[in-house]
Order: structure tokens, then sequence, then C-alpha cells
């Protein structure tokens, strides 16, 4: 468990070093529009299984 949470540690520090090593703002932007399309496309695919999966459920 130590291990892991280390592990993680470890990626945040490296992260936020890439973040602080970053000069652009435009480069910044992408990055940060890149992450946010990411959480909406899984959202999004989310939503649309549990719709599917209920569908499926009311049909049976």
């Amino acid at each position: 468990m130590k291990d892991n949470f280390e592990d993680i540690k470890n990626e945040f520090k490296a992260k936020s070093l890439y973040w602080k090593n970053v000069r652009s703002k435009k480069m910044k932007a992408v990055l940060i529009l890149l992450f946010l399309s990411l959480i909406g496309l899984k959202v999004f695919t989310t939503v649309l299984t549990f719709d599917w999966l209920s569908a499926l459920m009311k049909s049976i």
C-alpha cells in the first residue's frame, strides 16, 4: 500500500514539474482543453452506456 502511495506521489511530482517547465501559454491552454475533453468524453460515454443498459433492461 505504501509503495502505491509513493508511486502516485512520484507521478504527481513528475506531472507538476512538467507543468512548471511548460513556458508557452498556448501549450498550457491546449493541455487544459485536452484534459477537460477527456473528462467530458468519459462522462459522455458513461452516460450513453448507462442509457443503453437501462433501455436494455426495460425491454426485458
